[in-house]
């Protein structure tokens, strides 16, 4: 359904028409992209800092793989799920600004909690404030982003927030590394805690609420958030989103299965100690993810502009093209694995901004913070609930057998997701050119020239 019909609907927290009618500065747009980004980094950071902590916790507690995946992911992915949609839909209609700096203020307070862990169970209740967290955050940060950033230039804009991304997956696993293996895993998990702390008030005081639909040139009232059931219907209703979204799972659920485990896999199968396999995954995750995020977004931007299905072909070619990578990375020598594992994120980040671009750019503005729940809910049931837990699960069935070459024959099984993610894309690319043009049109729902305040 397109921005510019009118439907009749209950009014949101913040009305439109009391918010800015004009796109601010470039200049605070960059230091607005700057904040998110930071804030990305911290979130993803204190998220996978404990994928080189698993040996040493394992052996404190006496925890089996399947316990640690609880921990590390399955925590999270539970309390993300029943987080993120109501999220979600307060972001539609609140204040993106206050969810995201509270959203920082909790999963700072639930990394300190995890490096006061006694046991099994405060580790989880961590872990599960880690979700909570996250899934404050996802929504309302990307549907900003949205609001400030034209359909044209949000690619681009995507790729900077994502570099986020980057940062966190290297500094997580190499400054975690470096820490546990100096001062221990509790500390380091409590040295992680602060840069939420310090960037929460910046977001407080610092940026402000755009209108929802500004960049597009949307009347404030052709903005107003529908009932959630008629959200989700009307989201459901456009062709190209459904297939696109399980693509994007699927390719998390490849991607996290191996990410998730590298260390551990590393320590087991090649010896190498998890201090040294996280500065070294860190950095391989740092260089791979950051020049795919930075060259997606353009990217797709340019060629997207000769033909809209671009952004779909590149979803589809990131699936198998990881896929392929993974089996070279558990069957090749020890040299070549974290090489491998930055081109694997190189593939996934290339098609991340992409993803978030279709997504922001097909439904309507009103219900951008839902659409991008959506997406995530599914991501992290599909993804994080299914590569990483599947992959603790099966490596504990087939222990018995193959001994600690378990992981790596378990982590073999998620590289088959490969192959539907690449046939949902192709299958959302058939559909996508028409759904853009019942969204209003690449160019805005409107048409009409943007006013932009210096």
């Amino acid at each position: 359904m397109a921005d510019h019909e009118t439907i009749p609907a209950k009014p949101s927290a913040l009305p439109p028409e009391t918010l800015p009618d004009v796109l601010p500065g470039m200049g605070y747009r960059a230091y607005f992209l700057l904040i998110m980004l930071l804030l990305s980094a911290s979130e993803i950071g204190e998220r996978y800092m404990l994928v080189v902590m698993v040996e040493p916790i394992r052996h404190e507690f006496g925890l089996s793989d399947f316990a640690i995946s609880m921990i590390k992911d399955l925590a999270i992915t539970v309390v993300y799920l029943l987080v993120v949609i109501p999220v979600g839909r307060l972001s539609d209609r609140g204040s993106k600004r206050k969810i995201v700096a509270v959203s920082a203020v909790i999963w700072s307070t639930a990394v300190l909690l995890c490096g006061t862990a006694k046991g099994f169970w405060t580790l989880l209740i961590g872990r599960a404030g880690i979700g909570l967290g996250e899934g404050a955050f996802t929504p309302p940060s990307q549907s900003w982003i949205a609001d400030l950033f034209p359909i044209k230039q949000r690619g681009t804009a995507l790729s900077i927030f994502l570099l986020g991304t980057s940062l966190g997956t290297f500094l997580g696993p190499a400054l975690g590394g470096w820490l546990t293996h100096e001062y221990g895993w509790r500390a380091a998990l409590m040295f992680a805690s602060i840069p939420g702390f310090i960037l929460a008030p910046l977001v407080w005081f610092t940026l402000r609420d755009p209108r929802p639909g500004l960049a597009d040139g949307i009347a404030a009232t052709k903005s107003v958030a529908l009932p959630f059931g008629q959200t989700i219907r009307e989201l459901l209703a456009i062709r190209t989103l459904p297939p696109l979204i399980l693509a994007a799972a699927l390719n998390a659920l490849l991607t996290l299965g191996l990410v998730s485990w590298a260390p551990a896999f590393m320590e087991r199968s090649h010896g190498v100690p998890a201090n040294v396999a996280g500065m070294q995954l860190g950095l391989a995750l740092l260089a791979g993810s950051a020049i795919g995020h930075t060259l997606g977004g353009p990217l797709a931007d340019f060629l997207g502009r000769r033909d809209l299905r671009w952004y779909p072909w590149i979803i589809a070619l990131g699936g198998a093209v990881s896929a392929s990578i993974g089996w070279f990375i558990l069957t090749g020598p020890s040299s070549s694995v974290f090489p491998l594992f930055g081109l694997t994120l190189l593939s996934g980040g290339l098609s991340a901004s992409p993803l978030m671009a279709m997504v922001t750019g097909l439904v309507p503005s009103r219900s951008r913070g839902t659409a991008v729940a959506l997406l995530m809910v599914t991501i992290q049931v599909v993804g994080l609930g299914g590569g990483p837990v599947f992959v603790g699960w099966l490596s504990d069935m087939l222990h018995p057998h193959y001994g600690e070459a378990s992981l790596g024959m378990a982590m073999r099984w998620v590289l088959l997701a490969g192959i539907p993610s690449t046939l949902l894309a192709y299958q959302a690319s058939r559909t996508c050119r028409h759904d853009f043009a019942a969204a209003g049109g690449w160019g805005g729902a409107s048409g009409k020239p943007l006013v932009t305040m210096h």
